[in-house]
């Protein structure tokens, strides 16, 4: 292809040309890893990693070592006037020709070796050896390192390394090989290495949903007696892993609908917490139209003080009902409970402030909206849950009581919980009205419920619906973990079907919004959303206009676009808002890491909640 006459002639030009297609070896196999990828994912087991692996070597550095070393046999035999396998005497003796003043082609090519050509006192061959022999070895590698990024993007890039590495040994791996064959086998293999991204960029990369389920955690095969569903269900919403247990059913049946659509019910009650509305710092917290309750004249705000009612006596036996309270006669007894106000309403039931002459202090009381036989044991649940758990940071229950038993309940319907009154503000509130929290009064707070959600797991307690709105910071700075509305204990009869969504979309971690168990990991990714909220004035993932775009945005595990930008617990929130469960820190370590930073920086650990810079 290349006229005779052309220096250094035509042979040095061949293997140049030899030099890109041993360029583009790396190439190939990088382009089989990223097939290899595009069906695993980005979760590389030991065999996936061996095989990663595997074809760095052989590709960027077994095969081209070969290579190397076959052709400068050829041309060192050549030099040394020796038969070559292959080659005619015609061939030999075209070898031996002088195109210019590199002499011979055969001499030009196989004279002398790599290692003797850094000699300082033949500063031609040094200067040439410098750039054949060692910078286009370097460009080379940074080509193929450019090449393994993008053939390893969306996932782990440490088998990068086996590819690049390889490809720098090269150097010293041919020390012995002439260094003439040597230099323009580099001179070709650089512009190969080069051409190679271009065909990586084509080989494409795993799209976002296979990543996203090598991510998950894998999902427990159901048992060949499946619970039916619960009667008055609508099919439409059916469990993402009911229906991943069942492949066969799935393909017979019609088309379903998307996740998010069959979830819309469960969600279109709820709303995204709103972004935060600048409002001067000294400004009062804003209790609603309600007046309080009335209890004198106010002390100084100073430590928390937890109210002196005895301790629970619900953990590990079942919970007494109270039964209806009557006297002589049948006439009704005096009333214990007096409603003060209503403190608040969610999708499961409401909350009332009441005084208790029994217990002589304000207590806070949780009916259901319409009791009936399914909320009446979901509302025992999460008074078994409360009495399990155990915690500074949890709020205490002291009672559960038919709404029937007491003449003051006669607005409430069903079972009542009697459980302590924390007079505060929720975390979603003092965010909106007095602005995001600095990185030390979140340290107390993503610390203080850490715990309490570790004592609610040792208890076989999740708690599942861990948002701004259910953390209560008191007069004092305390953060309280209230409403166990939906949680579970371990061993329990689930209220509704198996592998519902429940929880709030904007802060639901990703692997609960695609239907899955949740888990304490779960509810680590809701406490590390909450805190990044409380700095931030907005969800992790950005507010959405509906639930239901939401709850999209949840199960595809979109980007943390609304992290605090300057905060000392940027770290911590991305380990804790990970995609993948498994990677998670348990709660203990969060705890722990949080009161290590706390005590170097000379910060205790509770006082008033202090403001911070706000930013995104």
């Amino acid at each position: 292809m290349v006229p005779p006459d052309v220096c250094p002639g035509g042979w040095p030009w061949a293997v140049s040309a030899l030099g890109v297609a041993v360029g583009l070896l790396p190439t190939a196999g990088l382009v089989v890893v990223a097939g290899l990828r595009r069906r695993i994912g980005s979760r590389y087991g030991f065999g996936e990693s061996t095989l990663l692996v595997g074809t760095g070597l052989l590709a960027a550095g077994l095969l081209p070592l070969l290579a190397f070393a076959a052709t400068g046999e050829v041309f060192r035999l050549a030099a040394a006037g020796s038969d070559v396998p292959g080659l005619s005497g015609a061939d030999l003796d075209d070898l031996g020709g002088a195109v210019c003043v590199a002499g011979p082609q055969s001499s030009y090519l196989g004279g002398y070796s790599v290692a003797s050509a850094f000699d300082v006192s033949r500063p031609v061959e040094f200067g040439l050896a410098v750039v054949l022999l060692a910078g286009f070895p370097v460009v080379a590698a940074m080509f193929v390192a450019v090449q393994a990024r993008l053939a390893l993007r969306r996932g782990p890039t440490w088998p990068s390394k086996f590819f690049w590495l390889p490809v720098l040994a090269l150097v010293f791996l041919t020390a012995d090989t002439p260094a003439g064959a040597s230099g323009h086998l580099w001179l070709g293999f650089t512009a190969g290495s080069f051409l190679g991204i271009f065909v990586v960029l084509i080989a494409g990369v795993p799209s976002r949903e296979t990543v996203r389920r090598s991510l998950a955690p894998p999902v427990p095969r159901p048992a060949p007696d499946a619970r039916p569903a619960v009667a008055g269900r609508a099919p439409s919403m059916q469990s993402v892993s009911s229906a991943r247990s069942a492949p066969s059913a799935v393909a017979d049946a019609p088309a379903r609908p998307k996740l998010s659509d069959r979830l819309a019910e469960r969600f279109a009650a709820r709303e995204a917490a709103p972004p935060v509305v600048p409002v001067p710092r000294s400004a009062p917290l804003d209790r609603g139209p309600q007046a309080p309750l009335d209890r004198g004249p106010q002390a100084p705000v100073g430590p928390p003080a937890r109210v002196g009612a005895p301790p629970p006596t619900l953990v590990g036996a079942p919970l007494p009902v109270a039964p209806p309270l009557a006297g002589a006669g049948g006439s009704a007894a005096a009333p214990r409970f007096r409603l003060v106000r209503r403190l608040g309403s969610g999708g499961f039931g409401r909350v009332w402030l009441a005084e208790d002459a029994r217990l002589g202090h304000p207590v806070a009381l949780k009916a259901a909206h319409a009791p009936d036989a399914e909320t009446e044991q979901r509302i025992q649940r999460e008074a078994r849950a409360l009495a399990a758990v155990r915690h500074p940071h949890c709020v205490r229950i002291h009672d559960l009581v038919p709404a029937a038993s007491d003449p003051g309940l006669a607005e409430l319907d069903g079972m009542v919980i009697v459980m302590e009154y924390v007079d505060g503000a929720s975390l979603g509130e003092l965010v909106r009205t007095r602005g995001t929290l600095d990185d030390v009064a979140a340290a107390r707070i993503w610390a203080g419920v850490a715990g309490a959600l570790d004592a609610a797991h040792a208890r076989g307690v999740m708690h599942r619906d861990v948002k701004p709105g259910n953390v209560v910071v008191d007069a004092g700075g305390l953060a309280h973990l209230i409403d166990f509305g939906i949680a579970r204990k371990t061993g329990d009869a689930t209220m509704t079907l198996a592998g519902f969504v429940l929880g709030t979309p904007d802060f639901l971690a990703p692997e609960v919004a695609c239907g899955e168990r949740a888990t304490p990991a779960s509810d680590s990714w809701q406490l590390a959303a909450t805190i990044s909220y409380a700095l931030t004035g907005h969800p992790p993932r950005g507010g959405h206009p509906d639930a239901v775009s939401g709850l999209r945005a949840a199960a595809s595990g979109a980007p943390l676009s609304h992290l605090p930008r300057r905060s000392a617990h940027l770290a911590l929130l991305h380990a804790g808002m990970d995609n993948d469960p498994t990677r998670r820190p348990p709660l203990r370590a969060v705890q722990r890491a949080l009161e290590d930073w706390m005590r170097r920086s000379g910060v205790l650990p509770s006082g008033q909640m202090t403001a911070g810079t706000r930013g995104r």
